[in-house]
């Protein structure tokens, strides 16, 4: 409703504007301009009220990502109306939103008749900074999916909580996570007759390594962490499952929209129901230690530095997949012609801060890609899970496949490098999409990959082919005899998990892809009780890490929808011992 009314109001202003120039003066001396540029999810279109040389209102119509874009853009609207300047920096976590809101203000601006000058100046100054402090049981440092985890279970557990988040929205990479969660022997495995246990998950974990008291951990407490996110926190999962490369069986959870914004939402909302509070654009730098014990940490925010006096700090910063440079140092393949998948957020400061009191590391060297993503950005994209649950084919250029489209991300994602071009395309018909579903979920995706030539739909294999100028008759014969071999339940060429559908139901579609950064495996050493361990084996008093911060957990490879059991359990566990530890002092 509020998006019609929005548009009712762009609608009335732009009767009212000079057809020339998309603006003009009203009756009332008022000057009204509209102006537009494209950002993330499509056109951001801004219509602005000038009063004399002062903006007075500012309406915005688009569809940016809820809880990312959206809020960036409220954020510089008020600034902008605040200090009368559009010279704003981009807001952090919402670059483009940000950067394509600004120009269609410019834009907005010129079209009343305005003179842009006058509000490309500095803005007015800072209030004077000042240094605060504070005092709590518990400081949460990272507002993802293992932070709200963390802070709800500590406020649970009868702590004091503070949650600290740098960027100006929560969620991190769990908001542009799939949301996807493994859960062995869940309910929606009891509804589809599906076998499974901790010990199975445990079996396909260890394959990748890992530490095997970690894993026991996060297996045994996965389904039960599920359990508790849907009934406690009151998050929506779907009566379907995803089977994610590496595992067994199908045992991924779905979140309500296939997106971790349904669990971030509910996150948010259940922190303000119980008390939390939750502080963006506090930038935590430092870890505050005496007598050998954590007893607090240092903020820079908008209004000066924060000194928060706490008893445990538990890290949940993410891991450093939007690190390039650290990228590099621990694995030389991921160099600057890699994209990233994460987070803005996701620099590694967490693992970096508690280095710098002691802190021990492991599997730093271990990185993971993900094998379908964005050509131009390094997005993840969602449309490509067709694979994971209708099923989908992975092709090169010469048309045939090259690898089992369910391996680890790794294996996918070395195995598209080494292709012509260093893409990948994948194709699947209509029986896998309506299967899926994630072209109606992901609509905004999808339709930006269609307008960019990256999504194709076509009445015939041929007509995908050439779309991409792929070979042809082998991409045919590459796809009949799939289907040959599928229908009697095989494939003799890669042996995929998931064999038995078909890609032969008109109409047809094709995307290219390539791998990005998408996990890193690496991080702060922790115990099972997520105690962060120092080079010389022992606990750092009052100090607890969980989720990507951490290494140790998923050895050479994390499989997918592990990071959301992994993220909930650990971030459950740290929670609650932080709290105890707290109030026991």
């Amino acid at each position: 409703m509020k998006k019609i009314l929005k548009l009712i109001i762009a609608l009335i202003l732009t009767i009212s504007l000079v057809a020339c120039s998309g603006g003009g003066a009203t009756g009332d001396g008022v000057k009204t301009g509209t102006g537009s540029a494209k950002g993330m999810n499509g056109d951001i279109e801004v219509t602005i009220k000038i009063d004399g040389d002062k903006i007075t209102e500012i309406e915005t119509i688009h569809e940016e990502t809820a809880g990312l874009g959206d809020v960036a853009i409220d954020k510089l609207t008020e600034d902008i109306i605040d200090n009368q300047t559009i010279k704003l920096d981009s807001v952090s976590g919402a670059t483009i939103t940000s950067v394509a809101f600004l120009e269609a203000t410019k834009l907005a601006i010129e079209n009343a008749g305005g003179d842009v000058s006058l509000y490309e100046t500095v803005g007015a100054s800072d209030k004077e900074k000042e240094t605060r402090e504070v005092t709590v049981d518990v400081v949460v440092v990272g507002a993802g999916g293992a932070g709200f985890a963390s802070a709800i279970s500590a406020n649970q557990a009868g702590a004091d909580v503070i949650l600290l988040e740098k960027l100006a929205t929560v969620g991190g990479n769990t908001r542009i996570s799939g949301g996807e969660m493994a859960a062995p022997g869940s309910w929606v495995q009891e509804m589809e007759g599906i076998e499974d246990s901790p010990e199975k998950y445990i079996e396909d974990l260890k394959k990748a390594g890992g530490d095997d008291d970690l894993i026991k951990v996060l297996a045994e407490n996965a389904t039960p962490a599920a359990e508790w996110m849907r009934d406690f926190i009151g998050i929506e999962f779907l009566d379907s499952l995803m089977f994610f490369g590496g595992h067994s069986v199908a045992r991924a959870v779905i979140p309500l929209g296939h997106s971790g914004v349904e669990i971030i939402e509910k996150y948010s909302a259940k922190a303000n129901e119980v008390g939390v509070e939750v502080l963006t654009e506090h930038d935590v730098k430092e870890i505050l230690v005496e007598d050998g014990k954590v007893v607090g940490v240092k903020a820079e925010t908008p209004y000066g530095e924060l000194i928060v006096h706490a008893k445990a700090v538990v890290l949940t910063t993410g891991g450093f997949g939007a690190n390039p440079e650290m990228l590099f140092e621990y694995d030389k393949e991921i160099d600057d012609k890699i994209l990233s998948t994460n987070s803005p957020g996701a620099t590694g400061d967490g693992i970096l801060m508690a280095e710098a009191i002691g802190a021990d590391t492991v599997d730093m060297d271990k990185i993971q890609l993900y094998p379908i993503c964005d050509v131009e950005t390094g997005k993840l994209l969602y449309v490509g899970d067709t694979r994971m649950v209708g099923g989908a084919l992975l092709v090169n250029k010469e048309g045939k496949r090259f690898v089992e489209e369910l391996d680890t991300r790794r294996a996918i994602s070395m195995g598209i490098k080494a292709q012509t071009g260093s893409v990948g395309y994948l194709i699947w018909d209509e029986k896998s999409s309506e299967a899926t579903g994630t072209i109606y979920s992901h609509a905004s995706e999808a339709e930006g990959l269609y307008d960019r030539g990256y999504l194709f739909k076509a009445d015939t294999i041929a007509e995908l082919a050439e779309h991409f100028d792929i070979d042809v008759e082998a991409l045919e014969e590459t796809i009949a005899n799939f289907n040959e071999n599928s229908k009697k339940g095989v494939d003799p060429e890669f042996n995929l998990r998931n064999v038995g559908f078909t890609v032969d139901e008109a109409p047809f579609y094709i995307m290219v892809a390539v791998p990005a950064t998408h996990h890193t495996m690496g991080g702060l050493k922790i115990n099972v009780d997520t105690e962060v361990i120092d080079t010389d084996g022992n606990v750092i008093p009052g100090l607890y890490a969980a989720g990507e911060v951490t290494g140790g957990i998923h050895g050479s490879n994390r499989l997918g929808s592990s990071a959301i059991a992994d993220i909930t359990v650990f971030g459950r566990i740290s929670g609650e011992n932080a709290a105890e530890y707290a109030l026991g002092q």
